[in-house]
């Protein structure tokens, strides 16, 4: 299994391709990294928002179950975003 690279040029690299698309910061990320545990995918969600928060928008209530996990989404500011579910 391959290790989780929190370096900041990979949070800086894995931000910028996130402001590039549409989806929330997890959904990315469950795409990026498909064979990883739910609980790596928290630490590049976490490391992400720690360094780059301010380019991030949420909405209180919007949140899904995920392996046991409550996961607020997190969408790159300034995109129109569109309920998927």
């Amino acid at each position: 299994m391959a290790e989780v690279d929190l370096s900041v040029g990979n949070i800086l690299k894995l931000n910028t391709k996130v402001q590039l698309q549409k989806d929330d910061l997890y959904t990315f990320l469950k795409r990026e990294f498909p064979d990883i545990p739910v609980e790596d995918r928290l630490k590049y969600l976490s490391a992400v928002l720690n360094d780059f928060f301010e380019e991030y928008t949420f909405e209180s209530d919007d949140e899904f179950s995920a392996d046991g996990y409550i996961i607020k989404r997190f969408y790159p500011k300034g995109l129109d975003h569109v309920d998927n579910e």
